[in-house]
């Protein structure tokens, strides 16, 4: 019985840590989107709305991209899209960054 007991604990809190980690809030806004596509050159910058901010772990989805013929830019062009932004939990959010440290090293310790 008490090893049972034991097993419905563990799963519980797996389960528990794992609904943590896929925890996400969205907030959401409108960006100016400068995007250059060209053969040898591929360049995406967005500027984000005062208060939203990237950490690691978290994902930006930009909503609407312009018809581009052939895909490529002549130069660089701007628009603006409305933005998704899914902030990560606590746990992933730390999760991602100590592992990031830990391939960092790696890199530059490689010889």
């Amino acid at each position: 019985m008490k090893k049972l007991s034991a097993l419905a604990l563990t799963a519980a809190t797996g389960v528990a840590l794992w609904q943590w980690f896929e925890r996400e809030t969205l907030r959401e806004g409108e960006a100016t989107v400068y995007l250059q596509s060209e053969h040898e050159h591929f360049h995406l910058h967005v500027d984000l709305p005062p208060g939203m901010e990237i950490q690691p772990g978290d994902t930006l989805e930009i909503v609407d991209m312009p018809k581009v013929p052939s895909g490529q830019t002549q130069g660089e062009m701007s628009y603006r899209s409305p933005v998704k932004l899914f902030k990560a939990s606590w746990l992933r959010r730390t999760l991602i960054k100590r592992s990031s440290l830990v391939e960092v090293n790696e890199l530059v310790e490689h010889p």
